[in-house]
């Protein structure tokens, strides 16, 4: 038994293929895009990481765009009934219109075998064999069909049919009986002539010569055998019946097909070559994350422990929490107050001032203002001395579940009807806040003008012609100003990479307008952007490096337009957009967060997490306890490993000793030391061949490049000589302070208790251990070993017992 990879595997971008059917069963995966499979009349449209299976002999036709890659895998029935020793070869195997199986398991074999397809990581195609027949085995014991030819009589049509194409599959090469078969199947020769012609529209002879002149053309064009054996091989009596049945089909004799086509063949295979080999290249592109060589193994960390330069911090400056309608619950209020209390946000980042729900305006008139719901939210902040972050902008209130994929979406900011409309509630907005609130608080608040350059034409700051968000920057920038000189006001809140010509012209145009943001805010979500079609599509960054690569970028355009007083502010920044994906949840998340401050956190003035709570993206689909949202806390306020990330960040000291792909160690005052140390793994190809809302937390375990730990070791220099230190640890891990491994206890049931919850609250804590150490000759040195995924806090401090 063997396998040719290179006839039972393909990748293939685009297709159109016209009703057939072949001998070999067929596996359909989708790696990216839609397609359409027609089998047997029924039409089925597959998207990303569907799978389809067609059986030997059932007539299909594919089509798919052009820019839709696909993967297929056929086996041959002499592998079938090798394999199986003659069992039931039939299959179902459906992912578009079957709810009730779960796919996952053949799906995650798939990803397996494509990336060892694409990455070509091994010296021979064993490993790649041996997942063909991985895959084979999982479409045996789960998804084949469990009926025999004794109870064939209460089989339906397509059943009986493809037993028929299995039984001919196996036996075409010998002589085969119309009448052997129909005692077989426990029908009579005639009827089963009549179900045959009926169902297929030829005659059971036709379609076994059919079949055998298929074999015996492949072997023709990829074969150097003899006609005369040839035909034997493929069940004809003798060279003269070969022949006549080959002319009935291609019009030609065997040795003439072979001689025009053979030539063409080659150069069909050569070409086939060259395609595979450009699409290989363009998935290498796309799905980088390939299993490196494990960063395992020592690593050693020298420090002196006298030397160091300032450190800022800015991740804890601004919390993102929502519109401002949201804050008129108490649920969100409640977890409002609980984050600045403990990670000592200073700022309450919201949006949709003007919101509907808000009933401020109906946006058609001048004047006439209620603003006791916004009075509701303000005054909750001042008096819990939270500043107000304002977000001025237009955005909808919607919940993503991966690129392109809204939960839900309504637009809640008030049409405004006319520019001189808008700009008398702005205008009047902001004497009511100094009014009700004082000069002096509201010269501390930041404003923020964003925009929506996605949908700009769509919802627009007003309506009316000649709109321009210059225009709109320019007139909120001098009110504010005017009213209250010493209030930040900035924006757009860019995508860097699609906005660069937008946002060179617009900060050109403040500069000599002389109204310059007082800051210039981005987005920062590791995905990047394309234009198709007068649309912008998002797909997720490929490479680790990109978040660094955006802020050089932003950087660059500052600079290139000489305004050194204007901050960059980072006001949303995550691992993913959407609210639907368990990496959220998960310890990935807090080490993601780790990790990306180590390396940007200096190069912007701020950068605030999105965002507060799960709240914010609650919808009918969140019942349970953990959803994939990208608050930090649950809607049961139990803190997710993000959370300690960020906890773990403001505890660093105020000196900056070293940091590295592993750590950052810091000093507080003068023997108080504080390090970070975490173990971050980038994507395998796994995660990128997948749709983003992950909704399976054990999925999470194949989506990275590898899980081997990593060890430092750690030493202190120029300390003092022979004093006792301690080494205070905290860890969250997939054993500490992990609400996933948590719930897994409970096998992620989602009715739980008010005391299952409140146990889960109490036990998602990190871990803490302790031991002593000495300097001796001035040296403190100790290891530190890490689960993936792992972030650590360690606070080194000397012990005056």
């Amino acid at each position: 038994m063997s396998t040719n990879t290179d006839r039972n595997l393909k990748i293939v971008k685009g297709i159109h293929e016209s009703a057939h059917f072949h001998p070999e069963m067929e596996l359909i995966f989708v790696i990216e895009g839609n397609m359409t499979a027609e089998i047997r009349d029924k039409r089925y449209h597959l998207k990303k990481e569907d799978l389809i299976l067609m059986n030997s002999g059932v007539t299909h036709s594919l089509e798919a765009f052009q820019d839709t890659i696909f993967c297929c895998v056929r086996y041959s029935y002499e592998i079938l009934s090798e394999v199986m020793e003659n069992e039931n070869c039939i299959f179902t195997c459906n992912s578009v219109n079957d709810t009730e199986r779960n796919y996952e398991e053949l799906r995650k074999i798939c990803r397996e075998l494509m990336y060892q397809y694409v990455k070509q990581t091994h010296s021979t195609q064993c490993l790649l064999k041996s997942l063909l027949f991985k895959l084979l085995d999982c479409l045996i014991e789960n998804y084949r069909l469990n009926s025999n030819m004794e109870n064939m009589s209460k089989a339906d049509n397509d059943v009986r049919l493809q037993q028929i194409f299995q039984y001919v599959s196996r036996n075409f090469r010998y002589s085969l009986s119309l009448s052997e078969l129909a005692e077989r199947m426990f029908v009579s020769t005639a009827t089963l002539s009549r179900f045959f012609k009926k169902q297929t529209g030829i005659y059971f002879a036709d379609y076994v010569k059919n079949v055998r002149v298929r074999y015996a053309m492949q072997e023709l064009l990829y074969s150097d055998s003899n006609i005369t054996k040839i035909a034997v091989d493929c069940g004809f009596s003798n060279p003269s019946v070969f022949n006549k049945a080959f002319r009935d089909i291609y019009g030609l004799s065997p040795s003439d097909y072979r001689r025009q086509k053979k030539a063409q063949a080659q150069e069909k295979e050569d070409r086939d070559r060259k395609l595979r080999e450009e699409l290989l290249r363009e998935l290498k592109e796309r799905q980088i994350g390939e299993k490196r060589l494990s960063p395992a193994g020592r690593i050693s960390v020298a420090v002196d422990a006298e030397q160091g330069a300032p450190y800022r911090k800015n991740w804890n400056k601004v919390l993102n929490i929502g519109s401002v309608y949201n804050l008129t619950l108490a649920n969100l209020q409640y977890h409002t107050l609980h984050l600045m209390e403990q990670l000592g946000f200073g700022y309450v980042r919201v949006w949709n001032v003007f919101s509907r729900k808000l009933m401020i305006s109906d946006g058609k008139r001048i004047g006439g203002y209620n603003y006791d719901k916004l009075d509701v939210v303000l005054d909750f902040l001042v008096s819990h001395h939270a500043l107000p972050f304002l977000d001025l902008g237009r955005r909808p209130d919607t919940a993503i579940r991966s690129e392109g994929q809204s939960i839900f979406y309504e637009e809640e900011y008030i049409d405004f009807g006319s520019r001189e409309i808008w700009e008398a509630q702005l205008k009047d907005f902001i004497h009511h806040i100094v009014k009700r609130y004082g000069k002096e608080e509201v010269s501390q608040w930041i404003f923020e003008l964003s925009r929506d350059s996605n949908h700009e034409r769509n919802s627009p700051y007003y309506q009316g012609e000649g709109y321009d968000y210059f225009r709109v920057f320019r007139y909120a920038y001098g009110v504010i100003k005017s009213v209250v000189k010493d209030a930040q006001v900035g924006g757009p809140m860019g995508i860097i990479e699609k906005d660069q010509v937008f946002l060179k012209r617009f900060l050109t145009l403040c500069v000599e307008h002389d109204c310059v943001p007082d800051f210039v805010s981005f987005l920062l979500f590791p995905y990047e952007t394309k234009e198709t079609g007068g649309t912008i599509v998002y797909k997720r960054a490929v490479r680790e490096n990109f978040e660094t690569e955006q802020i050089e970028m932003m950087r660059e355009i500052l600079d290139s337009l000489d305004i050194p007083k204007c901050k960059l502010y980072i006001t949303e920044w995550n691992n993913s957009i959407s609210n639907r994906n368990y990496l959220n949840d998960s310890c990935f998340r807090a080490a993601y967060i780790a990790r990306k401050l180590s390396e940007i956190g200096d190069s912007v003035d701020l950068i605030s997490i999105w965002m507060g709570s799960d709240w914010v993206s609650s919808y009918y689909d969140t019942v349970g306890i953990a959803n994939g949202g990208s608050g930090i806390l649950t809607k049961d306020s139990i803190r997710k490993p993000a959370y300690f990330a960020l906890q773990f960040m403001n505890e660093l000291g105020d000196t900056l000793l070293s940091k590295g792909d592993h750590y950052i160690i810091t000093r507080k005052g003068k023997q108080s030391y504080y390090m970070i140390c975490f173990n971050f793994k980038w994507y395998s190809s796994n995660y990128f061949l997948r749709d983003e809302n992950i909704q399976n937390p054990e999925v999470l375990a194949d989506i990275f490049e590898d899980d081997q730990p990593v060890k430092l070791e750690i030493e202190l220099e120029d300390m003092p000589v022979n004093e006792k230190f301690i080494i205070k640890r905290r860890t969250v891990n997939r054993e500490k302070g992990s609400i996933l491994s948590e719930w897994k206890r409970f096998q992620y049931e989602n009715d739980l208790d008010g005391s299952d919850v409140k146990y889960l609250r109490e036990t998602c804590i990190p871990g803490l251990s302790m031991e002593k150490r000495e300097t001796g000759k001035g040296r403190l040195q100790f290891d530190v070993t890490l689960q993936e995924h792992e972030i650590s806090m360690i606070h080194i401090y000397q012990d005056l017992a």
